[in-house]
């Protein structure tokens, strides 16, 4: 009895100093660095990047939006990557919104463990810079886009082009990322640009939209793209739109958002994703959209849904993406 009570001492001890010698994780915390690439056949592209880090988030300023506001978050800036590859999101951000335009977002989804990239598109207005100045808010935008309407597309295709550059060179840097593990993302008209890129051959694990097309559906009744176009995707989607487009799509006799539209022609899995409340710039910050910005429980809904979505089909978690009832998915 002795001997048994001698060796079970002896495995509790031998068990105990294995724990202690095993390093904790490390905590992943935002880091954010910004740079410049070369593009050959036009004018530079800055670059935003998040990504998961272990050294400590302080307080910090993107810049001054068009708004007069400063646009602010919490990140370790240009830190050291943590060890291991992270899947990567290659992210558009609508028209003029700026690479910057969406950080709380953007933030959370490094601390989830993915890198986050969004270049500076070269729209003829930008309401937030990654370096540099304004040159318009989301009003002045939105005059623009009247004046310049959308079409098939052809005046923002130098969008696609942008997408295509920023992700060959990130795909061929040093950074730790699982080149094995791409996802797409975008918001308004970068919805369009990411399903665009997707259809010149950038072939995703998974694609998020924020109420891509909504405006064009609303006040022009044109869908970027019809129910064929979607039999061509292969991968999980998800589509997000707010409760105050869904009413004005109503108002306006449209029947429903333009997401409802996507989803339903998109194969499984797809998901529609509500933001109870929301409106079309919902997931910009504060300073770039001071009348509409997403307050903190919607950003939490968005970002916890889309962690969950891409923790489950991009990084295989048993989790569950969403129990809201409003949501649907197939």
């Amino acid at each position: 009895m002795r001997k048994i009570v001698l060796t079970l001492c002896i495995l509790i001890i031998f068990v105990s100093a294995c724990k202690k010698d095993k390093p904790e994780p490390s905590p992943m915390n935002a880091g954010y660095t910004f740079f410049q690439i070369d593009d050959p056949v036009g004018d530079s592209i800055w670059i935003a990047m998040w990504y998961p880090t272990s050294e400590k988030e302080r307080p910090h300023i993107y810049n001054t939006a068009a708004t007069g506001f400063s646009l602010t978050g919490d990140v370790a800036l240009n830190a050291k990557e943590t060890s291991g590859e992270f899947p990567i999101v290659f992210f558009s951000h609508g028209f003029s919104g700026g690479g910057i335009g969406s950080v709380e977002i953007c933030e959370e989804l490094a601390r989830a463990g993915y890198y986050v990239v969004v270049p500076d598109h070269n729209d003829a207005i930008l309401s937030v810079r990654i370096v540099g100045e304004a040159n318009g808010t989301i009003a002045d935008a939105l005059e623009y886009l009247t004046n310049n309407p959308f079409g098939n597309g052809e005046l923002y295709e130098y969008r696609i082009h942008e997408m295509e550059i920023t992700i060959d060179y990130l795909l061929n840097s040093d950074f730790h990322i699982d080149t094995d593990k791409i996802i797409l993302g975008g918001h308004s008209m970068g919805g369009w640009t990411a399903m665009k890129t997707m259809a010149n051959g950038m072939h995703p694990e998974a694609m998020f939209l924020f109420s891509m097309g909504e405006l064009n559906w609303l006040y022009s009744e044109s869908r970027y793209f019809e129910s064929a176009f979607f039999q061509t995707i292969n991968f999980p989607t998800a589509y997000y739109y707010g409760g105050e487009e869904y009413l004005q799509a109503i108002s306006a006799g449209r029947d429903k958002v333009y997401a409802a539209y996507c989803f339903q022609h998109s194969p499984s899995p797809s998901y529609g994703l509500l933001v109870r409340q929301g409106n079309h710039f919902t997931y910009n910050s504060y300073a770039v959209a001071p009348g509409s910005y997403g307050d903190e429980i919607q950003n939490e809904a968005i970002t916890s849904r889309l962690i969950n979505f891409l923790d489950r089909h991009v990084k295989g978690k048993n989790v569950v993406v969403t129990n809201e009832p409003e949501d649907v998915i197939k």
